[in-house]
């Protein structure tokens, strides 16, 4: 009795120990791939601002690639001014003008992204927690504003 009780503390010392270094290299990942400037966010949830939320599938995502932003996601939303057709949305690759990151009290870091393209102007506003969880906030001339959650990816 007393060593299957000893057996079980000890196991869940070691799962605790297990979990504390998984964590701090999630952290080690994410401080990684943002001052990189090289990281990818895959979107499961997306708030439009008229409507409710909806979860997203699988192969929307944002990424950042250094002077780079290529944006795949899915809009829902009023368009003010688009190309006949509908245009390519918030679908897109353009370089980036302006990335300003901040780091916040709680250790989240927040970044704004200005960019470009030929049918409107943008700005992407990105918040990214040590775990990875992350929300976006998109921001058009020509198009009501839509926030997005995700998860930081990283390849092995």
């Amino acid at each position: 009795m007393t060593l299957s009780l000893v057996l079980i503390v000890l196991g869940g010392c070691v799962s605790s120990e297990e979990r504390a270094a998984q964590k701090a290299e999630l952290t080690r990942k994410v401080k990684v791939a943002l001052d990189k400037r090289v990281y990818k966010i895959s979107i499961n949830r997306m708030l439009p601002m008229r409507g409710s939320s909806k979860n997203v599938s699988y192969g929307y995502s944002v990424e950042v690639r250094n002077d780079s932003l290529f944006s795949y996601l899915p809009y829902f939303g009023r368009a003010y001014e688009v190309p006949y057709g509908g245009g390519k949305g918030l679908s897109f690759e353009a370089p980036i003008l302006h990335y300003q990151e901040t780091m916040t009290k709680n250790g989240s870091r927040q970044i704004g992204i200005e960019l470009t393209n030929e049918e409107d102007s943008y700005t992407y506003h990105i918040t990214v927690f040590d775990n990875g969880s992350s929300s976006i906030d998109v921001q058009a001339r020509k198009r009501e504003s839509i926030s997005y959650s995700g998860e930081m990816i990283f390849e092995n």
